[in-house]
């Protein structure tokens, strides 16, 4: 059990939208109408709740909604329903951060409605998707039952060290999200969403409104897969972090945070 996490899940209550036939979770900060906020949307693993750390500390400049995907496993059709749900609680502009799978909606919205996202953070990311779909078949996920490929995410999730505080975090944070606010269908949907990801073309915004964070140690999307984003938004605000792994909001917040207060620092 993370306390810390439940904390702060009890003092910023999620809402659900129902938009498309599928529900989607929305963590917000504030509900001030007239602020513009920063929307963060997670990777396949866990729910928006795995920036609670980062949020915390951002809610003090801004307003911030995480998201929290339904079981969708078509990377169009959750892109579709996240630009619908954000209209329909009232959000016509706002600043978009995604890691992972979050990085790669965030560029299909940025290119899909460019006028509502005025700033962009991809982080952990890929604009396509080649590496992981050679890796993991996709028809074999897709026939597997979800709460197989549940249980073999847990059984590697309580296997991982916890030798730093760091560590300990996100190992209690993900077995608190994971298979529980992220149900084994959802888990099971977001993976797939990935390994049907078509190559994207470049988000085509001014450098100084785009941003990319990685970290050397990812152990999920490889150094060339990383390279290829650096180059591509080579203009842009670059935040290479020496560690971090797939998730340095949890693994090394500090260097997040202060990464994302530098390119997301004002409404």
């Amino acid at each position: 059990m993370n306390s810390n996490l439940a904390d702060f899940q009890g003092r910023f209550p999620a809402t659900q939208w129902t938009v498309l036939g599928n529900t989607w979770t929305l963590r917000d900060t504030d509900q001030d109408a007239t602020r513009v906020p920063l929307v963060m949307l997670p990777g396949a693993g866990g729910t928006g709740d795995t920036f609670y750390r980062a949020i915390d500390t951002l809610r003090e400049r801004r307003r911030v909604i995480s998201v929290s995907y339904p079981a969708v496993d078509d990377v169009n059709d959750l892109a579709s329903g996240l630009l619908v749900v954000l209209a329909k609680a009232g959000i016509d502009q706002f600043d978009l951060f995604g890691s992972s799978l979050g990085g790669y909606l965030a560029q299909m919205c940025a290119l899909r409605e460019p006028s509502r996202v005025r700033r962009v953070m991809f982080a952990n990311t890929f604009y396509d998707a080649t590496w992981l779909q050679r890796k993991v078949p996709r028809d074999a996920l897709l026939a597997k039952p979800a709460v197989e490929h549940l249980a073999g995410t847990l059984t590697q999730l309580r296997a991982l060290p916890d030798d730093t505080a760091e560590k300990a975090d996100f190992k209690r944070t993900m077995l608190h999200l994971v298979g529980t606010d992220q149900t084994a269908e959802m888990a099971k949907a977001a993976l797939l969403a990935v390994l049907g990801a078509n190559p994207l073309p470049k988000v085509d915004f001014p450098a100084s409104k785009v941003a990319v964070l990685d970290a050397e140690d990812d152990p999920v999307v490889d150094a060339p897969t990383r390279s290829a984003m650096r180059v591509r938004y080579a203009g842009a605000a670059q935040f290479r972090l020496g560690t971090g792994g797939h998730y340095p909001a949890l693994l090394n917040p500090s260097e997040f945070q202060a990464a994302l207060l530098e390119h997301f620092r004002s409404e």
